[in-house]
């Protein structure tokens, strides 16, 4: 696309991949299709916690996707235990739910996204959630 701006996450030598950890296939395969045609990252789509504990380090993702209420870990104890690892630790989060903790998600840092919600909100959240990220890497 000419003249497109590509934000500076996506040429880190770092990865340009969010992780997005859905149980729901259908949340999780239109979350693939939107942030892959409307933006430069690239995604990996994982149904559950303990799967993701399990392969986030490897993915080395520049953004956490994830759904709250997930089957065993909801998103804030998955943040958490990845928060744990030198590989996932200070990636931005956004947590994802009709309904939200909304003091726990603020003590963490976590950025939220009510559902359901619009293309442009989702968009809008990553721009914002790894801008800020950024920002706060420079100081």
């Amino acid at each position: 696309m000419p003249g497109e701006v590509i934000p500076p996450a996506a040429l880190s030598p770092h990865s340009s991949t969010i992780l997005i950890v859905e149980d729901d296939a259908t949340i999780g395969h239109f979350l693939r299709e939107l942030i892959e045609e409307e933006t430069p990252y690239n995604t990996t789509v994982i149904a559950d916690g303990h799967q993701a504990l399990e392969k986030a380090p490897q993915i080395h993702p520049c953004l956490m996707l994830l759904g709250y209420r997930l089957p065993d870990l909801n998103g804030i104890e998955l943040f958490d235990l990845l928060q744990e690892k030198r590989e996932t630790s200070g990636v931005p989060a956004i947590v994802m739910s009709a309904t939200l903790p909304v003091a726990e998600l603020q003590r963490r840092g976590i950025h939220q996204l009510r559902r359901p919600t619009d293309i442009g909100s989702v968009i809008r959240m990553i721009t914002h959630a790894l801008a800020t990220a950024e920002e706060q890497q420079l100081h």
